[in-house]
């Protein structure tokens, strides 16, 4: 069987290491790279933006990914993290992870992200960013729920190089009542 490789992607907060935690013990062989993880270690960011979150050095990510993924003796290779939607991995399936606005602005709040860092990612969310970018950096892309009962069932199919149904997850409706019912977070 041909190495599957998956890129788990999607905007902070929709459980993309919960997930890949998880596939990590379900599936024999599998290995995961966290994009955070690498970045950190191989110091690929050039400063940090004014809220924090670092200047991402884009080439040299792609590069060190790919040379990873080259690398790798696992048969199934699952790569974590939002701003793997802004790179090309060669022979990647990519799925980008979904979760409704309420949870994602919980789970950020429980981070301690600020007002501003969460208002730019719940519209990043609604927008659906992820998706959009990695439609332009992969062939095959994949929506799904995190917390849909069917996500991890069609993950470890897509690990067994299975087919899976796509799915289109609109989130704009949602970002109009959050933004309504929460003044903080008014554009």
């Amino acid at each position: 069987m041909a190495k599957v490789i998956l890129v788990i992607t999607g905007v902070p907060g929709t459980g993309k290491t919960r997930i890949a935690g998880i596939l990590k013990k379900r599936i024999k062989g599998v290995e995961v790279i966290r994009a955070t993880d690498l970045i950190n270690r191989k110091k690929l960011f050039s400063s940090y933006g004014s809220d924090g979150s670092k200047i991402v050095k884009m080439a040299p990510l792609s590069r060190v990914i790919n040379n990873e993924v080259s690398r790798s003796k696992a048969r199934v290779i699952i790569l974590e993290g939002h701003i793997l939607c802004d790179i090309k991995v060669r022979g990647a399936k990519a799925v980008v992870l979904r979760e409704h606005l309420a949870a994602v602005k919980k789970r950020l709040l429980a981070r301690g992200y600020g007002k501003d860092k969460i208002r730019a990612n719940l519209v990043s969310e609604a927008t659906d960013y992820c998706g959009a970018h990695a439609a332009r950096n992969y062939n095959n892309v994949f929506e799904m729920f995190s917390g849909s009962r069917t996500t991890l069932p069609n993950l470890i199919r897509m690990a067994k190089g299975e087919k899976v149904k796509k799915q289109s997850i609109d989130l704009l409706e949602e970002l109009r009542r959050i933004i309504k019912e929460d003044r903080d977070l008014a554009l």
